[in-house]
């Protein structure tokens, strides 16, 4: 065989070989595809099998509890879902914002106070807030508001009778050891029952109403404000103490720092406090001023009679009058009066005072 014949041959396997690698290459691409196709398909398919298992099926991921959830006014999809979170009650908030989207139903979520358990699936959460039929009753506390006036508030409401509520809120085994006193007082949890709005199952006990509030107080009262309660040298026992007679001196928000500041002076002075609210609830009246007589009326909680604090708070305060006396301003003043729309009026020394109390008092 020549070698031009040689050349040929050679030439013509190589060509044979280039283009089986290319066929080679050609169907492994193929099977690449196919491969990466049916792993897709796989894919989507498990997704959306998991989706609609998520959807339907209950909850099995969460620990279990039941929240009430009140939705507001004008509440998006996306708040609902953040709050559903925050109260552990689904396991992640894009996913319910998603299907909520998905199955058209983000925008019919209606607002109400509704009992939700991180058991339910979607499917019956989403069916539950679409209802628009609450299932808690709403209780508002008011800054200032004391045991018994709560008690009748929940007695009012139906849920819980005043005379359970009572004995629930003068049960010591409720407390956190920081709300137990050292003294005799009238009600136990009387200050730590944390002003605010609550939902309320209607199967509640007095019980569970009880601990719902002082959880409430526990989680406002931050780190930060301990340890500044502790600066200051007072337990946090006489800080809400002081915080509640704040509460009902104060009518504007202006006026408590100071009202804070002159309480603080008088206190390291080891004068008696002389407030016209430790009478009233003492004496369990309600009265714009009190005669020479009525600030004689012997109670432990009279600050007009007894130098110091009283036993313990006369009423719930809340976050602005705790927080006056963290803020309260280095002042000299003593004494202070209010006009009859509740202004006060400061002074250092008991002549001006009394011009103050000339020159406003009703």
């Amino acid at each position: 065989m020549n070698k031009k014949k040689i050349e040929e041959t050679i030439e013509h396997v190589e060509q044979e070989v280039v283009q089986d690698a290319r066929e080679i290459r050609q169907s492994a691409a193929r099977h690449r595809r196919r491969f990466w196709g049916i792993a897709a398909a796989a894919c989507l398919f498990i997704a959306g099998a998991a989706g609609i298992a998520s959807y339907y099926l209950p909850n099995y991921f969460l620990p279990e509890r039941e929240a009430y959830v009140h939705v507001r006014e004008q509440m998006t999809a996306t708040d609902i879902a953040d709050q559903l979170y925050d109260d552990g009650l689904i396991v992640n908030p894009g996913w319910f914002r998603l299907v909520a989207r998905v199955t058209g139903q983000a925008d019919d979520l209606k607002q109400g106070e509704y009992t939700i358990r991180s058991d339910m699936s979607l499917q019956q959460i989403l069916a539950k807030l679409k209802s628009g039929k609450s299932e808690a009753a709403r209780l508002v506390v008011p800054e200032g508001y004391t045991v018994r006036q709560t008690a009748q508030a929940l007695d009012k409401l139906g849920i819980v009778k005043e005379e359970d509520f009572l004995r629930a809120a003068n049960d010591t085994s409720l407390l956190y050891p920081y709300m137990k006193g050292n003294r005799k007082v009238t009600l136990v949890t009387e200050g730590f029952l944390f002003p605010d709005t609550y939902l309320i199952g209607k199967d509640a006990t007095a019980e569970n109403v009880v601990t719902m509030m002082l959880k409430n107080f526990d989680r406002h009262l931050t780190d930060d404000m301990r340890q500044q309660i502790a600066e200051r040298n007072m337990s946090i026992y006489q800080f809400v103490t002081l915080a509640s007679l704040i509460e009902k001196e104060a009518k504007y928000d202006k006026d408590r720092p100071l009202i804070a500041s002159v309480f603080l002076n008088r206190l390291s002075r080891h004068m008696k406090l002389q407030s016209d609210a430790s009478i009233s609830y003492a004496m369990g009246t309600h009265k714009a001023a009190y005669s020479i007589s009525e600030t004689e009326y012997d109670s432990p909680y009279n600050t007009y009679r007894y130098e110091g604090l009283p036993p313990g708070p006369i009423a719930n305060p809340g976050m602005d009058c705790m927080k006056a006396i963290l803020e309260a301003p280095d002042t000299s003043y003593l004494y202070f009066v209010a006009d009859k729309d509740g202004h006060n009026y400061f002074a250092t020394t008991y002549e001006d005072h009394m011009k103050n109390v000339k020159e406003h008092m009703p």
